[in-house]
């Protein structure tokens, strides 16, 4: 942090200088316009017109790799990291194979578009803005998704439907898509201080998202896992208590990620009892539900591990919600 002194012109036009350094980066020369938001009466961000490319934030991937998993890996490292324009730029041509690669794993990274492409080189862009990014957002759209999964798949299980059960585990795949842009929305928050002024965050409250953002991709794997048993499952609309279970997650879904996004009313503790009561029944239907008279004795383990398995999922979230 520095200071910096406050000239006058006629009319009392207020100038301050702007930091040579910090100019240089972000490509600011004589004529440049630039972007002023008051965010309080106190504070004033400055910024570079949006979609003006920024030094640091473009990376360069060198092809080829002595494996191709580690140019998936560059990539992908370099969205989480905030990089908006990543450049694949080759010593020899880019074989259709790893193009084919890099397209699919662009796949369930939002917002990476490829913008230019040759027989050396590929330019992927992040178009969203940063600061357009809400962690809260996010987390809802996921919390959304997963809750969903959980309720189609007691629907697909008394139905019978295998096609339904499917269609679960494609829904798993934009679960993860999300858990990408969460992380990256957490790590450019913690380092692009434009972003950080709007959303506020403290270290703490950083460090809980990106757990959260954990949390939310296994909830989505183990529900995915749980509706491919679909052989298993199906008769279990007969057991009595089956529906309960869901039902029973669902509500303590609904009550985890609302405390956790209303922790600072300090209300936490009240929910977390609630959440480990629920917790409890679920455990006790799971055992009267998943038995070897009602299924084969290894899917009757495998259903009840899974079931307890999802519960104890949000009494982690309910956890990053508590006091501390």
């Amino acid at each position: 942090m520095e200071t910096r002194k406050v000239l006058e012109m006629g009319g009392g036009t207020m100038l301050i200088s702007l930091p040579k350094a910090w100019a240089r980066r972000n490509q600011i020369v004589k004529g440049s316009s630039i972007l002023v938001d008051e965010i309080s009466p106190r504070k004033l961000i400055v910024s570079p017109l949006p979609g003006e490319e920024r030094s640091g934030k473009t990376v360069v991937i060198e092809y080829p790799k002595e494996y191709p998993a580690y140019l998936i890996n560059d990539v992908t490292g370099a969205y989480l990291m905030g990089s908006n324009i990543i450049k694949i730029m080759g010593r020899k041509m880019i074989t259709s194979e790893d193009r084919e690669r890099i397209k699919s794993s662009m796949r369930r990274l939002v917002g990476l578009e490829i913008m230019d492409e040759d027989s050396k080189s590929m330019t992927l862009q992040f178009l969203p803005e940063p600061s357009t990014l809400d962690p809260e957002k996010i987390v809802r759209r996921m919390a959304s998704l997963t809750k969903g999964m959980l309720r189609d798949t007691m629907e697909a299980v008394t139905s019978e439907d295998s096609k339904m059960l499917s269609l679960i585990t494609e829904r798993d795949d934009e679960v993860d898509r999300l858990y990408f842009l969460l992380v990256r929305a957490i790590r450019t928050a913690t380092m692009d201080p434009e972003v950080a002024e709007r959303y506020n965050p403290t270290p703490v409250e950083c460090l809980d998202f990106r757990v959260l953002a954990s949390i939310l991709e296994s909830l989505g794997d183990a529900i995915s896992e749980l509706s491919q048993m679909s052989s298993e499952l199906f008769g279990l609309q007969k057991v009595k208590g089956a529906s309960d279970v869901f039902t029973l997650l669902e509500k303590m879904e609904d009550l985890s990620i609302r405390m956790f996004l209303n922790r600072k009313t300090g209300q936490s503790r009240k929910g977390y009892l609630e959440i480990d009561a629920m917790q409890h029944q679920v455990n006790d239907l799971s055992r009267r539900v998943a038995q070897p008279k009602t299924m084969p004795a290894r899917a009757a383990v495998d259903l009840l591990s899974m079931l307890e398995r999802i519960a104890k999922t949000f009494v982690d979230i309910s956890d990053l919600a508590l006091p501390t």
